[in-house]
């Protein structure tokens, strides 16, 4: 049913949703549903939750009456003839109501409850203008959330730059090291409860909870307010004669530390080099943490100010020079660095107990008064026992730089659009033809595929964003199915062959830098880390058996695959 509600930023419907309609999209789409949610499904841990699992297996009947319901978005909705029916809907997402969501999910997963009883009453907005989205959605959350308790760090669980920082960290593996010989990721929350979700849904069996384990340690899981403590510990930021970033705010506990690092500490982009870094800061906090120790065997009383006081300390005193790549690199930090970590540590632990104006020494700790005094002692740090654990500033230089200037998304699209431009007219035409034949294509794609790409091709017309990713979509599915088709250049005119070939050589060298033995040791080395697509995995498989033949577009592909064996840690020597 429509609201009678008219103006430029949206329209409202209200509806009766199925329960088993609710917990197939769940099925399906599993967390996507709720990306637009400050918060993931929180598991069956809370009060609101275990009343609703409660209400389905004893009381389904009384689900409508008993439920608030949910709220979600959407930037298109399309009723049948009767206008009492949603026909298409896109880009549905849950902003309010996940918990529900999840929870009917799971009950019928779980306790294979019958929810063919279940109804859930839905309120559409349906977002007109696409510029406003992220920030309605946002006030959307913040306003009609109410059933667990929501923190004020999970209302900016949509913030551009942290949906970038996590989509960089779960395709960022870490280095191999002697320690761990597999590449594992750090996991940031954006949305409180995503780790456990993801992990429920992957881990149907013991053997597929152990592989997610794995790959994703809960060691290496880190929230919202977990960056901030990372990050605001490393250095200061003065705004004017204002010290908004130091170890004093970080004190004063994770609300108040990440409201400080989302204003004045949020990078404007983020990078993998950033990443990098956030990671090394995190090793270099939780090492400092249990260097200070719990009862019985602890430093003192105070670990949560004298830890992010001696991280400060150390990075002021050494103009933060610290080589953050090597604890990248390392995945932990040097035994000298720990000692002089320490030895901070314990005469900072002195100090605040025998200078804090009370005998409310973490009160004092949250003052910036605190930190400037500290600022002025002179401290004892060995300077040259930690040498090797300093970045040159030509590292430092070089390091920012690259930062600076790393666009990951710009180099994968400019490596994509190369790519399909050296997919000429004619086989264009024969992938609409395949798709037509097998069924693999829609008949949008065949269309899109037959007429908008070979004439884009043709006339050498700009490839948009949109139909990039249209594109690259049927080049997956192409080499998932029948790559040789890709190889097949039978009915290319001399003339296409030649465009083909400058094409080709203009986007990569002639010389990939590509040998058998190369293409060897990386399918070897990717053989049960998985790293790779399969079928990316299979064609290189393919070239050391002598099933394929290493030519041009070939190698231009293991070339590509190389970079992307290079981030998780392999290595060509």
């Amino acid at each position: 049913m429509k609201a009678p509600i008219d103006n430029s930023d949206y329209e409202s419907y209200i509806a009766i949703m199925p329960g088993q309609g609710l917990a197939m999209l769940y099925k399906q789409f599993g967390a996507r549903l709720l990306e637009q949610n400050v918060r993931s499904f929180l598991q069956f841990t809370g009060k609101i939750n275990r009343g609703i699992r409660k209400t389905i297996n004893e009381e389904s009947h009384m689900f409508l009456a008993y439920n608030n319901g949910i709220s979600a978005t959407a930037d298109n909705i399309e009723l049948d003839e009767t206008g009492h029916y949603v026909k298409r809907i896109s880009n549905l997402q849950i902003v309010n109501g996940g918990q529900t969501t999840a929870s009917i999910y799971h009950t019928w997963d779980k306790d294979k409850a019958d929810i063919s009883n279940i109804f859930v009453q839905m309120k559409i907005s349906v977002i007109k203008k696409a510029d406003s989205y992220s920030e309605i959605v946002s006030r959307i959350s913040q306003y009609a959330n109410t059933q667990n308790k929501v923190n004020n760090a999970d209302f900016s669980a949509n913030n551009p730059i942290l949906i970038e920082l996590e989509k960089i960290s779960r395709r960022s593996f870490s280095p191999i090291t002697p320690q761990r010989n597999i590449p594992t990721i750090w996991f940031f929350e954006r949305a409180n409860g995503q780790y456990k979700n993801m992990r429920l849904r992957d881990g149907f069996t013991p053997s597929r909870a152990k592989q997610f384990d794995l790959k994703y340690p809960k060691k290496q899981m880190f929230k919202k307010t977990d960056l901030a403590k990372f990050v605001n510990s490393y250095g200061e930021i003065q705004e004017g004669k204002k010290l908004t970033i130091g170890p004093h705010i970080v004190v004063r506990g994770n609300e108040k530390n990440y409201a400080q690092f989302i204003n004045y500490n949020l990078p404007k982009k983020v990078t993998g080099i950033y990443f990098e870094d956030v990671i090394a800061k995190f090793i270099l906090f939780r090492e400092a943490e249990k260097l200070y120790g719990i009862k019985p065997n602890n430093i003192g009383e105070m670990r949560n100010a004298v830890v992010p006081y001696a991280i400060s300390l150390f990075g002021y005193l050494t103009d933060y020079k610290l080589n953050l790549e090597k604890i990248w690199k390392n995945q932990k930090i040097s035994d000298e660095l720990s000692a002089a970590l320490y030895s901070l540590m314990k005469q900072l632990n002195e100090f605040i107990l025998h200078n804090s104006p009370s005998s409310h020494y973490i009160e004092w700790a949250k003052k910036e008064d605190c930190w400037e005094t500290i600022k002025q002692q002179q401290w004892n740090i060995d300077i040259n026992s930690i040498k090797a654990d300093f970045a040159t500033d030509e590292q430092l230089k070089k390091r920012k730089s690259a930062a600076d200037n790393l666009d990951i998304d710009s180099i994968q699209k400019e490596y994509e659009i190369a790519l399909l431009r050296s997919i000429p007219y004619a086989l264009w035409k024969k992938i609409e033809e395949w798709g037509k034949d097998t069924g693999y294509l829609t008949t949008s794609q065949q269309s899109f595929a037959g007429f908008d790409m070979a004439n884009t091709i043709k006339f050498n017309r700009k490839i948009t964003d949109n139909n990039r990713k249209k594109a690259m979509t049927i080049y997956e599915i192409v080499c998932k199915n029948n790559i040789e088709l890709l190889a097949e250049a039978d009915e290319l005119t001399e003339e296409q062959k030649t465009a083909l070939s400058t094409t080709v050589k203009d986007s990569t060298s002639a010389d990939h830098g590509i040998t058998i033995e190369l293409i060897q040791k990386m399918v070897a080395w990717d053989k049960h880390r998985r790293i790779l697509k399969d079928w990316q995995w299979n064609v290189m498989n393919e070239i050391i058996s002598g099933k394929k033949t290493l030519n041009d577009r070939l190698a231009w592909g293991c070339k590509q695959n190389l970079k992307t064996l290079k981030q998780h840690g392999f290595t060509e020597e």
